[in-house]
């Protein structure tokens, strides 16, 4: 006679672990959220050059829309750029968008930017990676053309930018030197950005 189980015996049926499968649109999510949007800053030298023209796109969008140069919609026409793609490249640095609100730019970041940098050779490009970085370099650019053409004194002019440092290097700020150069037609910088055109 087979003896019969008890309680402590008896198998009680196991549940398996739920397995939560990948989703794909998680990567999506992390690119809206900018937690690998990232990569695209720290790795901008190795993109192609389809993806560094429209990261930097995004970024020229980001600026305009920073300084109030048109709405979201607007700037995505002007710049050539979807919707999908902007916020691709922009990641955290575009904010809003849910729920009926207006899509806005973070108040700074820390974004690649290629632009021309005073040195005493000239101009040349040079990859900015803070938007804080990027106005201060606007800011002496335009100086810099008041200088030129008299509307700035020689002695405001360096008592402003001598020994002054953007981006961890110091801008060539010589008004003697700079005048010189201006008017043997080695300055002939048209706008501050290197690669794109865009301002900041």
């Amino acid at each position: 006679m087979k003896r019969k189980k008890g309680r402590a015996e008896r198998k009680r049926p196991t549940k398996k672990a739920a397995v939560t499968p990948i989703k794909r649109d998680r990567r999506a999510k992390l690119e809206n959220t900018g937690r690998i949007v990232g990569r695209y800053s720290s790795d901008y030298e190795t993109l192609t050059s389809r993806q560094r023209a429209a990261y930097d796109r995004t970024t020229n969008l980001i600026s305009d829309l920073r300084g109030g140069e048109g709405s979201y919609t607007q700037l995505l026409r002007k710049h050539h750029l979807s919707s999908r793609t902007a916020r691709k490249y922009a990641g955290r640095d575009l904010l809003g968008g849910a729920r009926g609100k207006p899509v806005r730019a973070s108040k700074a970041d820390r974004r690649v930017r290629e632009l021309m940098f005073p040195k005493s050779v000239g101009d040349v490009p040079k990859g900015i990676r803070n938007s804080r970085d990027a106005t201060k370099l606007s800011e002496f650019f335009n100086d810099r053309y008041k200088l030129e053409s008299g509307k700035m004194s020689a002695r405001d002019f360096e008592a402003k930018w001598l020994d002054v440092h953007i981006a961890g290097e110091k801008v060539f700020a010589d008004a003697d030197a700079i005048l010189q150069m201006a008017d043997a037609g080695e300055l002939k910088v048209e706008h501050l950005y290197a690669s794109t055109g865009g301002a900041q």
